[in-house]
């Protein structure tokens, strides 16, 4: 990890970490860092920043996050513009996937943003580490929008990104990509500006982790009409 942080120090995100975290929040930060250091994983290699971190039925300030690199691979993507997007949750989760792009239908961002609004939680498509910053952890840290969370990465970014959890108060669990990950520097800084061809997924095992534990949660969830997209965020809307 101080490889990662002396590379990323003179980036865009390094100094945005550095003037609205490091800074405004010094030992909070070293804290992040030590906790960080010292985080272990479990069998199937997710990472939590607590023993009952991340996956939780509580419903409010809960989010999912997915790194961008799951979208279909050579640029098949509908909201290929838009790293962020996702247009079928744009339109609102059309009934006939029938009717669908060919990309969409077999997408997994398509199937873990649908069951994680249903569900009750926010939905986010990662890209740089400059947009996490600001998009989920400063407001975490600030304002407490966020206080669990689930996310989707590659190992190498595992320990930078506890480091962002710790000190924003987020509670969740970090699930690695099984293929097509980073695995060093030059890659990763690459995909942090928006360039990956080779497409990414996660293991059956994950897969099946996950169906499970977002399925339980739409239990507890209300009624959820639409899906309104604020910023680089999906919120569900519930029926009043």
């Amino acid at each position: 990890m101080i490889g990662f942080a002396a590379r990323s120090l003179f980036t865009g995100y390094g100094w945005s970490f550095i003037r609205h975290v490091a800074l405004p929040h010094p030992l909070k930060t070293l804290l992040a860092i030590r906790r960080a250091r010292r985080a272990t994983g479990a069998s199937d290699g997710s990472v939590s920043t607590s023993a009952t971190a991340g996956d939780t039925q509580k419903q409010r300030g809960r989010i999912t996050g997915v790194g961008f690199c799951l979208k279909p691979a050579e640029n098949r993507c509908p909201s290929k513009g838009d790293l962020h997007g996702c247009n079928y949750l744009e339109n609102n989760f059309p009934k006939n996937t029938n009717k669908l792009p060919a990309p969409c239908k077999d997408c997994y961002i398509r199937e873990i943003g649908a069951a994680a609004l249903q569900s009750g939680g926010a939905f986010y498509v990662m890209t740089s580490a400059k947009d996490i910053l600001f998009d989920v952890f400063k407001p975490a840290m600030d304002q407490g929008v966020f206080r669990h969370g689930r996310f989707l990465l590659c190992r190498y970014s595992f320990q930078p990104f506890l480091v962002g959890l710790y000190a924003s108060g987020i509670d969740g669990t970090l699930y690695p990509f099984c293929s097509g990950d980073c695995r060093d520097y030059k890659t990763w800084l690459k995909a942090d500006r928006g360039i990956k061809d080779e497409q990414t997924s996660i293991a059956a095992e994950t897969h099946a982790k996950l169906a499970e534990r977002i399925e339980g949660e739409s239990n507890q969830a209300g009624n959820v009409v639409r899906v309104e997209r604020r910023g680089n965020i999906y919120y569900p809307l519930f029926e009043e």
